[in-house]
């Protein structure tokens, strides 16, 4: 029995409809006859559909011409009804093989014995999926196909941006509460849950990941979170995360300290915002990523602090899921990278500086690369909160 529910589009049809298109293009260009779209990130940028079971058997049909097909797990299904525009979709059932019920799928659609694509750099698609595939499709000719549907998401409609926008709205609201629980004798747990509680009354939906929170001498282990420390004075307070809104992502990074900061504290702070800026200055269409990074680390290492740097200027954002909002593997800023930065790229910029044993405090900005250079979409203070 199908549940009769209306349609919540996140973006128009025709949005949708021209991103299959692209992709469509492409198959057309490599002679590939369809392609199996796994990653969740990608299925949800094509089609709107999303779902907490991001682990089922479940995956994108796009041919070369016509309408893709959502093959997705019974409970799933009304999901696909929910979120998406297309109709056709094939579900299957808890007691059922889902591999054979691909093969009948890619049969009658006729490109079983076709030049299949996939995403190998997808977690869902993994070896032992991969291995059931080829054996149940022996007259198939399978191609790695990575990358296609993430040629799209690069460069962000401006639907997209302003859902990136809205969600730093929300980013904002929580990394300000977050500020004002910092204090001696707070636990980082009273932190956290007062930045990711404004962040949602604020207006976002579900997380993509709990707020990165860290303090004192576990703040210099970078991705550490949230470990019921209670805060003591002298104590350096990372703190990152993202809202999210229609999936969509603006990260924001700021550090705090509790008490009066020393001052080798507060002047490694300033060199990490005369960085920040000096990327954000230099960014526009045209300029590669490594030059972007380049800017950064120069102030760094003119400090003679690489040492407590190494790390890469910053990574693509947009589309989120857990367990991470970042979608660096489509693009990212690091050294000696000449991919070139193009209008309607948008990127998470967050450099840290870290002394082992002591403190390690950062922050960043999500940006916009314009026509004609870089917006800062993010509007947040960046001075070192003290508290």
């Amino acid at each position: 029995m199908t549940t009769k529910i209306k349609k919540e589009l996140a973006f128009s049809e025709g949005e949708y409809h021209g991103r299959v298109s692209a992709v469509q293009k492409i198959l057309a260009e490599r002679g590939v006859d369809a392609i199996l779209v796994f990653q969740i990130h990608n299925m949800n940028y094509l089609t709107g559909y999303q779902t907490v079971g991001q682990n089922n058997y479940q995956f994108v049909l796009v041919p070369r011409s016509g309408e893709p097909t959502l093959f997705l797990r019974r409970l799933e299904g009304d999901l696909g009804r929910y979120y998406t525009p297309f109709e056709d979709i094939v579900v299957w059932e808890d007691d059922e093989d889902p591999v054979e019920l691909t093969r009948a799928l890619l049969e009658e659609k006729r490109v079983a014995s076709g030049h299949l694509g996939y995403e190998g750099t997808s977690p869902s698609f993994t070896t032992r999926v991969f291995a059931s595939l080829k054996t149940a499709l022996p007259g198939a000719e399978w191609s790695d196909q990575a990358g296609i549907v993430e040629e799209g998401r690069m460069i962000k409609s401006p639907a997209e941006i302003e859902y990136i926008r809205r969600s730093a709205r929300t980013t904002e609201a929580g990394m300000q509460a977050a500020i004002e629980a910092i204090r001696e004798g707070a636990s980082e747990n009273d932190v956290a849950a007062a930045g990711a509680a404004a962040t949602i009354a604020a207006g976002s939906e579900p997380l993509t990941m709990s707020p990165i929170l860290t303090s004192g001498p576990r703040s210099a282990v970078a991705h550490t979170s949230f470990l019921r420390r209670k805060l003591v004075k002298g104590d350096t307070v990372l703190l990152e995360w993202t809202g999210s809104y229609y999936r969509y992502s603006a990260p924001l990074m700021r550090s705090a300290v509790v008490g009066k900061p020393p001052d080798r504290l507060q002047g490694m702070w300033d060199v990490l915002v005369e960085a920040l800026e000096a990327a954000i200055a230099v960014i526009r269409p045209g300029v590669t990523s490594g030059e972007a990074d380049a800017a950064c680390t120069a102030v760094i290492e003119k400090a003679g602090l690489y040492d407590n740097y190494r790390k890469r200027l910053g990574y693509s954002v947009g589309v989120g899921f857990p367990p991470d909002w970042g979608n660096g593997h489509i693009i990212d800023l690091k050294r000696g990278d000449p991919r070139e930065l193009a209008a309607g790229m948008v990127f998470h910029m967050p450099p840290a500086l870290r002394v082992d044993g002591i403190w390690g405090f950062g922050l960043s900005e999500t940006i916009l690369v314009t026509d004609s250079g870089c917006e800062v979409i993010t509007n947040f203070s960046r001075e070192l909160a003290v508290r």
